[in-house]
């Protein structure tokens, strides 16, 4: 009777620790074919991007608060690595509005094909956390990935980090 009870309690703490991991954000695209993994981040529900009728590469929009999550596509230069539309995406991040200089983005290799440029930006009170999260899939498409958490303290940008190092973009 112990050693069924203690081989109980072994399976119990297991699936608590899968069904742990299962928890967080996760989603499918069907075209092209890969999944985004954020761990840190709860489930969200996504919708096609407002602005996708006029732009095909804005795909998906999904927030509730403090987060907000969108999935872009932009077409690559056929044959480009995920290191390759990384590094693009990572670049053309200085040319947008909002965005600090170059110097003041974190940018880290999060796994094989999956990379991250994370900044912070002030705000009149707060501070929005912003994440990119950016690969390839099929040699034809670069993608990222822009997660981003309100938040009213700077010192949440530790946690942010925690938050995203186990994201991941998956060929599906």
């Amino acid at each position: 009777m112990k050693l069924a009870l203690h081989f109980l309690g072994t399976v119990v703490l297991l699936y608590a620790s899968l069904s742990c991991r299962a928890e967080g954000f996760a989603f499918e695209v069907d075209s092209p074919r890969f999944k985004i993994t954020i761990p840190g981040i709860p489930q969200l529900r996504m919708e096609v991007h407002p602005q996708n009728a006029s732009q095909p590469h804005l795909r998906f929009l999904g927030s509730a608060d403090p987060y907000t999550v969108a999935v872009y596509t932009p077409t690559a230069v056929e044959g480009m690595t995920p290191l390759e539309c990384a590094g693009a995406l990572a670049r053309s991040l200085a040319a947008r509005p909002g965005t600090p200089p170059p110097s003041q983005v974190l940018k880290a290799r999060l796994g094989k094909n999956t990379y991250v440029a994370m900044y912070a930006v002030s705000l009149g009170v707060g501070v929005r956390l912003n994440a990119h999260v950016l690969s390839a899939v099929g040699g034809r498409y670069c993608i990222e990935v822009h997660a981003t958490k309100l938040s009213i303290d700077e010192e949440d940008l530790a946690s942010w980090v925690t938050e995203l190092e186990n994201a991941s973009i998956e060929p599906n």
